[in-house]
């Protein structure tokens, strides 16, 4: 796909944070976006803006961890639309807690959002997806490739999502589909206030200043990552390094992992 198409989007997740700016982001380019998320009010909100920037918006309320919605969002894209060019794979939510704490129906339910969820959104939408040799973007996180204290249950879900989309990524490229993956690190997003939290601590996180992003450069980096067909993006320096430390040199990263986790502790 080149900067000339105005594709057919479905973005989930779209009510708010890096959701809606993906939505923006599109629309500035004259795209025909399906808006997913449970919040029918926020929905409307972005719609009205995605028109105003040049794009044509469509409302889905829907839980997108419920199969029957999952189904009801691709047809109702393929009906407005006529095709899927590119589905985001966008919501999900953190969850905070040490590992001793995790709860295992906690734990399926966040897989239900940030796993089985997109799994279950790309293979319905696929079938439209290889006619239109379109692309699915899988929204990780740094912490699809870095585990640190207390975000061990949000990291299992992101390195579980980053599994998948790289034997998916394998397995579908020969019928023309393309699979972005997105690792953005802190955003400047109602992310941490949304997330569950076992213990009121979310533990020890970059501050608020130099290392967050906003969601709409994040949405800039994703939205040129499809265009130029990149398999993978980590959004900021912050990302990279991070990535490169766990990846690299894991001795001297279990060291500051373990002084984050005394920081955490207030020790």
């Amino acid at each position: 796909m080149t900067r000339g198409d105005k594709p057919a989007v479905i973005v989930t997740g779209a009510s708010s944070g890096i959701g809606r700016s993906l939505a923006l982001a599109w629309a500035r380019r004259g795209a025909s976006v399906v808006l997913t998320a449970r919040d029918e009010e926020g929905l409307a909100s972005v719609a009205r803006d995605v028109s105003a920037r040049g794009g044509h918006a469509i409302v889905v309320a829907a839980d997108v961890t419920r199969e029957i919605h999952r189904v009801r969002i691709v047809e109702r894209a393929f009906a407005e639309f006529g095709r899927i060019d590119v589905l985001v794979n966008n919501a999900g939510r953190g969850f905070y807690a040490p590992v001793e704490k995790i709860a295992p129906d906690d734990l399926a339910q966040l897989f239900e959002l940030n796993v089985f969820a997109p799994l279950r959104l790309s293979q319905v939408a696929l079938p439209e997806l290889e006619k239109s040799r379109g692309t699915i973007v899988m929204m990780s996180s740094i912490a699809g490739v870095v585990s640190v204290p207390r975000m061990g249950a949000y990291a299992a879900s992101k390195f579980a999502l980053e599994a998948l989309a790289m034997a998916l990524r394998a397995e579908i490229a020969a019928r023309g589909i393309k699979v972005v993956v997105i690792r953005p690190g802190p955003v400047d997003t109602p992310f941490r206030a949304n997330a569950v939290n076992v213990d009121n601590n979310p533990g020890v996180r970059p501050g608020s200043g130099r290392s967050k992003q906003t969601a709409d450069l994040v949405a800039e980096k994703t939205v040129r990552a499809v265009e130029k067909s990149r398999a993978v993006v980590e959004t900021s320096t912050y990302v990279q390094f991070a990535s490169f430390m766990a990846r690299t040199l894991p001795g001297p990263f279990r060291i500051i992992s373990k002084q984050m986790a005394k920081r955490a502790d207030g020790r």
